[in-house]
């Protein structure tokens, strides 16, 4: 599995965050099954999208 994760401010729109889902989500739609999963996290002071790219994919 490969992961991507990548901090935004606390005040980052939903848009934002859809917007980065979308972009890697079309880096890696050159893949013949693409299967990606992804989850969105917040704390005190910043969001937080974590992308996974599962192994089968890969391969």
């Amino acid at each position: 599995m490969i992961k991507f994760k990548k901090t935004f401010d606390y005040y980052a729109t939903d848009n934002e965050l859809g917007d980065y889902i979308t972009f890697m989500s079309d880096v890696i739609a050159g893949d013949i099954d693409p299967q990606i999963e992804f989850d969105v996290e917040s704390d005190e002071c910043h969001r937080y999208v974590t992308i996974n790219i599962l192994d089968n994919v890969l391969h």
